[in-house]
């Protein structure tokens, strides 16, 4: 079982690398086309029309692949003055309270994806992506597969935390030992 849990941390950990690079990938072509888009209006008196819809596509991206980066290293809000104060027995009993709500919140998320996909029809005006234009399901999708990254570490957390161990991933981190 040891293995495996990290064999899934390293994958989780690969996963949070890309979707770390993706964010900020999305971040800086946000900015790259708003700024041409200012400079066009300035210089040309004309705007680029594309550049809004895009703007709300990338920064919707963003924010659903930063979301699972941000679990992943940790960066969450947390009120640790309580949990610092228990003992080793207390704070094992939140760390899975708060593993089992997290795990529950997102197969319930996960649960309900293919439905709220499905009510998502239709294009997304002026936004192509070589050509082809954007189905508006795409939206969700990265909302969804962090969802599922999300459950699975906080799965993994849950059978280390039970083992009485810290996931693979933290023991290396300069950061709390929640």
């Amino acid at each position: 079982m040891g293995r495996l849990v990290e064999h899934a941390d390293r994958l989780l950990g690969f996963c949070e690398r890309l979707f770390l690079v993706f964010a900020n990938g999305c971040l800086a072509i946000l900015l790259t086309v708003n700024t041409l888009n200012i400079a066009s209006r300035a210089i040309w008196d004309r705007g680029l029309q594309w550049v809004f819809p895009w703007s709300t596509v990338l920064f919707v991206w963003m924010s659903f692949f930063g979301f699972y980066v941000v679990y992943r290293m940790r960066s969450d809000i947390t009120v640790d003055f309580v949990y610092e104060r228990l003992g080793p027995l207390g704070q094992m009993i939140v760390r899975q309270f708060v593993n089992i709500l997290i795990l529950l919140l997102m197969a319930v998320m996960v649960w309900h994806g293919p439905e709220i996909i499905k009510r998502q029809a239709g294009i997304i005006e002026q936004v192509y992506f070589f050509g082809i234009q954007v189905e508006r399901f795409t939206l969700a999708v990265p909302l969804f597969v962090t969802c599922g990254l999300i459950f699975l570490n906080y799965l993994v957390d849950m059978i280390c935390g039970l083992r009485g161990e810290t996931m693979p991933s933290h023991r290396t981190r300069n950061s709390d030992t929640r």
